[in-house]
């Protein structure tokens, strides 16, 4: 297994693993225009698991953006290619991307917004933030105190 910065060829096969979650009323043709027209997908950096030399499981990451402080990062759209979920890849791929981000010396934590059961990224060292679905990560502050970012 490796953890990398997807390649643009790979956005594809991205956008399909959360199609089932996020793709709602549209047909494959729209719902993969408008991954591909999106500001806020175009504004992050997006990571993949590759198992097998292919992508199994992305998300994406933001820095300066939704009110994310300063060293902070939002990690969004966690997905798993639905034939590989339930084998660990998601919670490995965030488990990878978090690490790496946090190792900056200027790292403060990483931001989430559980779209999913809450306890998946507690398992994980993710904190809730009392009041909404926000959840964050951090070695260098026990509790969050200042104003969730806003959903990303």
């Amino acid at each position: 297994m490796q953890t990398r910065k997807a390649s643009p060829d790979e956005l594809n096969a991205i956008f399909w693993m959360g199609f089932d979650a996020w793709g709602e009323g549209l047909s494959p043709t729209e719902y993969l225009a408008n991954c591909h027209a999106s500001q806020k997908y175009r504004s992050g950096v997006w990571y993949v698991l590759i198992v097998d030399n292919q992508p199994v499981s992305s998300l994406i990451v933001y820095r300066d953006r939704f009110g994310l402080g300063q060293g902070c990062f939002g990690i969004g759209s966690l997905a798993t290619t639905p034939a590989m979920r339930g084998q660990g890849f998601g919670a490995h791929l965030l488990r990878g991307v978090t690490g790496m981000l946090l190792d900056s010396p200027d790292a403060v934590a990483t931001f989430l917004h559980a779209d999913i059961d809450h306890h998946f990224y507690e398992r994980l060292g993710y904190r809730r933030i009392p009041g909404g679905d926000c959840m964050y990560f951090s070695h260098r502050r026990p509790r969050y105190v200042d104003e969730p970012p806003t959903y990303f």
